[in-house]
C-alpha cells in the first residue's frame, strides 16, 4: 500500500508540476482504473454465477493463490491512484 501511495503521489506531482494538473489527474486515474479493472478481472467480478463455480470447480489451489496474490497487488497499487487522482480533481477545482 505504501509503494502504490508514494508512486502515486510522487508521479502525479512531477507531471502536475511539469505539465499540468489535469493531466496528472487523468493520468492517475487512468492508472487507478486500470488496476481496478484488472482486480475485477482476476477476481471474476464480471463474469455469471454459473460461470464463477464452474471455473472454482477446475481451478487449482496454486491456481487460487496466484489469481489472489495479484488481484491484491493490484488493488493494493491502483486503489491510492484512484485517490490520488479523485484529491487533486477536488484540490484543481
Amino acid at each position: 500500500m505504501m509503494i502504490g501511495i508514494i508512486l502515486s503521489v510522487v508521479l502525479s506531482l512531477s507531471i502536475g508540476f511539469s505539465w499540468e494538473w489535469k493531466q496528472a489527474i487523468n493520468i492517475t486515474g487512468g492508472i487507478g482504473i486500470i488496476m481496478l479493472l484488472l482486480v475485477g478481472i482476476l477476481n471474476g467480478t464480471f463474469i455469471s454465477g454459473n460461470r464463477m463455480r464452474a471455473n472454482l470447480k477446475i481451478e487449482t489451489a496454486e491456481d487460487k493463490k496466484f489469481r489472489n496474490k495479484f488481484s491484491s497487488t493490484f488493488f493494493l497499487l491502483g486503489f491510492p491512484f484512484f485517490l490520488t487522482a479523485m484529491a487533486l480533481f477536488i484540490i484543481v477545482k
